[in-house]
């Protein structure tokens, strides 16, 4: 699962800031004066190694979730496949207000609700298969023993699968406030230590542009480049 702009910006813009004063030995020199050490920038780099696990960990959260959520839904039709078939045997075969239908829980519409279905799917093949009358009554259409447990099963596994989707959105949000706290501290140390670098190396802008951070008089490329086009253009008016 891909990151957001705005997060890849922000890993961005620390990457660049670390990896350029660690490279460039005037830069690290002179923010080195004001504080920004080895040892500091090494403290500065964790939060952005810290960043990025913690982004990768959410992407792999979000997407177990994704996994978990087609996986419930895939069981859930299914399940309530397999309720619809035998809800609609027993009710041909047992007249209505009858105590087998009674036994199985075949009053009203099949439950929409994830718990009221699983609760009123083990009733109706529990019963199915455990009460004689109801069970001798079924065999003759299909439905053995044999059938009921795996149909049963079934039930089961659309069980598990709600629970696998509740634990894989629980992860999945945990992952996704340990990726927004991350990012925030990296934020906050890279906006501090551009404020503090800028003040360093206020006498070479180009060195400021180099670890992400603009100086008040540099121009972008476009800028520059309009400003040479307009030199250009004087030029030849004068000629």
């Amino acid at each position: 699962m891909s990151i957001s702009n705005a997060i890849a910006k922000q890993l961005n813009t620390a990457r660049l800031a670390f990896a350029n004063t660690q490279n460039n030995a005037t830069i690290s020199e002179m923010v080195a004066i004001y504080g920004y050490t080895a040892t500091r920038m090494a403290e500065g780099r964790q939060l952005y190694d810290a960043a990025c696990a913690a982004v990768n960990a959410q992407a792999i959260a979000a997407g177990d979730y994704r996994a978990a959520l087609l996986a419930a839904e895939a069981a859930e039709v299914r399940a309530r496949a397999s309720f619809q078939a035998l809800a609609q045997i027993a009710r041909a075969i047992f007249p209505a207000n009858t105590s087998q239908r009674a036994t199985l829980g075949l009053r009203g519409p099949m439950p929409v609700a994830q718990s009221a279905f699983i609760a009123a799917a083990r009733k109706l093949f529990e019963n199915a298969t455990s009460v004689p009358e109801v069970n001798s009554a079924l065999a003759p259409f299909g439905y053995t023993a044999t059938r009921l447990d795996a149909e049963r099963a079934v039930i089961e596994m659309l069980a598990q699968a709600y629970a696998d989707q509740a634990a894989a959105s629980s992860e999945s949000q945990r992952a996704t406030r340990a990726q927004r706290d991350a990012l925030d501290a990296m934020t906050r140390w890279v906006a501090q230590y551009l404020k503090i670098a800028k003040i360093a190396l206020r006498q070479q802008p180009e060195l400021i542009e180099q670890i992400g951070g603009a100086s008040r008089n540099s121009k972008t490329p476009a800028q520059r480049a309009a400003a040479r086009k307009a030199a250009a253009t004087r030029a030849a008016l004068r000629s």
